[in-house]
């Protein structure tokens, strides 16, 4: 077993490990974290919009890291009418108690399929469960598929549709590493390559580390632990679970961050427990983009340089872009980058009408 494998199953254990309270602080919790899915996903329609009336082929989606499967709930209930359904259906609930999720004629028409891939079963499981519970596990108008398995070896799509490969909200960070990153945009590649579609990578920039990632991590520390750079660590065992008391947003300059303790049994052993930053770790982390929590949990946020590199690396010679966020959404995607390999040159006009090139 090479490093990149062992790595890989570290985080695979770690991931399958947090995957519960990942879907209850992160997917439905930091408001920061949740407004910039918000605008992958509206930025994500519009592509889908724009690719159905430029092109005949039927759109397949790749989810890579697809966690509990927002994008699959998403596209299944905006794929879905609910005028025939009964008013007890879980799915009319849904749609009326959020208008982003209203019937898209548009979207229903050219999306045959919302495949997605992650490395944890048991985000599988949940995905697989969400659906279940909001009434889109039997849903006809399009395929909703998972499958656990390695991001780094995704086959290659058959020319007959067009394969649009999404990786999105930094999952690239989490995966093993720069080898890893490395990987990815390989495998993305090998993925649309024949049938000249289109891969997209959405991740956090280390430059802004200090104004987002800080706080994102010490608000959501019961989910990967508690980071290495807050003191002490008196509770930073798995023994303990650590609950703060409030969530930190962008460009916080609070050093410190008060949570409850509670052991295994959900017995209360400490409150108002305050952790304060440790300046040179701080300072460390700042550097380098390396997050680390005292339960394994790994991550990276890359420069923009760095991801310039990789696109140079792997996507050379083709058409790609390298998007800094904040020039299509200052207030929702302020931190982020995106990386965009189109082989048909499908997004080019788009992206002259947004003012990206």
């Amino acid at each position: 077993m090479n490093s990149l494998q062992k790595k890989y199953e570290i985080d695979k254990q770690t991931w399958d490990e947090c995957a519960e309270t990942y879907e209850r602080q992160i997917v439905a919790g930091h408001p920061d974290i949740l407004a910039f899915e918000e605008f992958e996903e509206d930025c994500l329609d519009r592509i889908l919009h724009y690719l159905s009336a430029k092109q005949k082929r039927s759109i397949k989606l790749i989810d890579i890291g697809c966690g509990s499967g927002r994008l699959h709930v998403r596209y299944g209930a905006k794929t879905k009418r609910i005028d025939k359904l009964p008013k007890s259906h879980p799915l009319v609930s849904l749609k009326m108690n959020s208008p982003k999720l209203a019937y898209d004629p548009v979207i229903t028409k050219s999306l045959s399929e919302v495949w997605g891939i992650d490395f944890s079963q048991n985000m599988i499981d949940l995905a697989r469960d969400k659906l279940q519970k909001v009434g889109l596990k039997n849903h006809h108008e399009i395929a909703l598929t998972f499958e656990q398995g390695s991001a780094f070896e995704l086959g290659e799509q058959p020319n007959n549709i067009l394969p649009v490969a999404i990786c999105l909200v930094n999952s690239i960070g989490v995966m093993q590493g720069f080898e890893g990153a490395n990987e990815l945009f390989k495998s993305m590649r090998r993925a649309v390559e024949l049938a000249k579609g289109i891969a997209i990578i959405s991740c956090y920039q280390q430059e802004y580390i200090k104004s987002y990632g800080l706080g994102q991590y010490e608000s959501t520390m019961d989910v990967s632990g508690q980071p290495i750079w807050m003191q002490p660590d008196s509770y930073a065992s798995s023994q303990f679970k650590q609950i703060p008391k409030q969530y930190k947003l962008a460009h916080s300059k609070d050093n410190e961050l008060i949570v409850d303790v509670f052991d295994m049994y959900n017995n209360l052993i400490k409150q108002d427990h305050v952790l304060v930053r440790d300046p040179d770790k701080t300072e460390q982390i700042i550097k380098t983009g390396d997050i680390n929590t005292y339960s394994n949990y790994k991550s990276h946020w890359y420069s923009f340089k760095h991801i310039g590199q990789l696109i140079n690396n792997n996507w050379e010679n083709q058409s790609s872009y390298h998007i800094k966020t904040q020039d299509l959404d200052i207030i929702r995607a302020e931190p982020a980058q995106m990386a965009i390999l189109d082989f048909g040159d499908h997004l080019k006009d788009i992206f002259k009408l947004w003012k990206l090139v």
